[in-house]
């Protein structure tokens, strides 16, 4: 057999053994680069569970860090609104220099930044301005007194045919000094739409120099009682606001906190009533009044007002807003913008500007709606209504200013 007619032994035994280092440092190699990738895996899981964790925990977030003396600086710096009755409106400066914890956290909303516990500068409306003249009434006043006494039966025939259900109600037309109601004498619970005359004594003193809207408030993160407050629901403790925002908020959001403060700011319910009670004081809101709810029980409490009354302090808010625009544009605007919709829109509406606030308490089954309606002719309209639930309580007032809404229709032939 000649030379190299069959491959050498040797050889072959090391070009396997070439081989099979060949497939060891691929399969190596493989390995390598797989524990990378998962070794980046695990690092980006595990900074997602941490975000996790600072959003459902923040108060937790940098708790073992934190030192003694960032917490008595934080303190000094942060006062509690409620501690103090009239504190010093402070300087520009002093706003500029308050210093605020850092919480770590995500928004739940995609508008609201709860990161940022710095207060942001209200950023006012395009102002609200009633209409300068309206259309003659093209009937009789003859004509006109007739159909008054229709409306006051329609609404008096829908309360008796609801025997289950207090309702009150009044109407007062703030360009003819046209009046009705309905137990509009009668005890009744705001709740929220009580915001009215409280921001109208606020905004009163703020034209005096009593206070200023951009003094700024810092959310303490304590307990106010009420229906809701979108401070409380969506800022940690921490995060500051400017009276204006609060203001704002009161009435565009029926926000529970932040009346709570412009009531604070106003220098309490006794100086609201000092004011107010010039107006209007048929049922006194600071002492007890005694009255049955619609389920029949005796009741007896404070913080009760009445229809007429209310509608008193609606109408001297727009007259004195004709007369002193600057005083009261903020407050005419808040009520125009409200995130809450009327259901007076029902039977006036979407073009006819209804400016109002209104108030529920579902302890009593209250619910409150009052407003100023710049329709054919400008008018004051308050339902009150103690039922079954809110939904019924909307029906009722959209169906009540139903008829408000035809007879105006009706005085100028609509």
């Amino acid at each position: 057999m000649r030379r190299g007619q069959y491959p050498n032994p040797t050889f072959l035994d090391k070009a396997e053994g070439i081989k099979k280092e060949r497939h060891t440092k691929f399969v190596v190699g493989a390995a390598a680069a797989v524990l990378i990738v998962l070794t980046v895996i695990f690092i980006k899981i595990g900074a997602d569970m941490q975000a996790v964790y600072e959003r459902d925990f923040p108060d937790l977030v940098g708790a073992a860090t934190s030192t003694a003396a960032s917490t008595a600086e934080t303190e000094e710096e942060l006062t509690d609104p409620a501690e103090v009755t009239e504190p010093v409106e402070p300087t520009a400066e002093t706003s500029e220099e308050i210093l605020v914890p850092v919480i770590v956290t995500e928004t739940t909303q995609e508008t609201v930044d709860i990161t940022d516990l710095s207060a942001q500068v209200f950023e006012e409306h395009e102002p609200f301005y009633f209409r300068t003249s309206y259309p003659l009434q093209t009937i009789s006043h003859e004509q006109r007194d007739v159909l008054l006494d229709y409306l006051k039966q329609n609404v008096q025939d829908y309360i008796m045919n609801n025997p289950n259900e207090r309702i009150c109600f009044r109407y007062v037309n703030l360009d003819n000094g046209e009046t009705t109601g309905i137990n509009d004498l009668e005890p009744i619970v705001p709740a929220g739409s009580f915001a009215l005359p409280i921001e109208l004594t606020y905004w009163h003193r703020v034209a005096m120099g009593f206070g200023s809207p951009n003094y700024i408030i810092t959310y303490d993160g304590s307990y106010v009682p009420g229906n809701s407050s979108v401070i409380a629901s969506l800022y940690p403790p921490g995060k500051m606001f400017y009276l204006r925002t609060l203001a704002n908020l009161a009435v565009t959001e029926n926000d529970d906190y932040a009346l709570s403060v412009i009531l604070d700011r106003t220098n309490g319910i006794d100086t609201v009533w000092n004011y107010i009670s010039g107006i209007s004081a048929y049922t006194n809101y600071t002492e007890n009044s005694t009255y049955t709810d619609y389920a029949g029980v005796l009741m007896s409490g404070s913080g009760r007002t009445s229809c007429y009354d209310m509608a008193a302090y609606a109408s001297a808010l727009y007259y004195g807003y004709i007369t002193e625009p600057e005083t009261y544009q903020p407050l005419i605007n808040d009520l125009y913008y409200s995130n809450i919709r009327s259901p007076f829109t029902t039977s006036f509406g979407e073009d006819v500007p209804v400016l109002h606030v209104s108030g529920r308490n579902e302890t009593f089954h209250a619910y409150t709606d009052i407003a100023i309606i710049d329709a054919s002719e400008p008018i004051v309209l308050i339902v009150y209504s103690e039922c079954s639930s809110l939904d019924r309580a909307q029906t009722i007032q959209a169906d009540i200013s139903g008829y408000v809404a035809g007879y105006l229709n009706a005085c100028h032939g609509l």
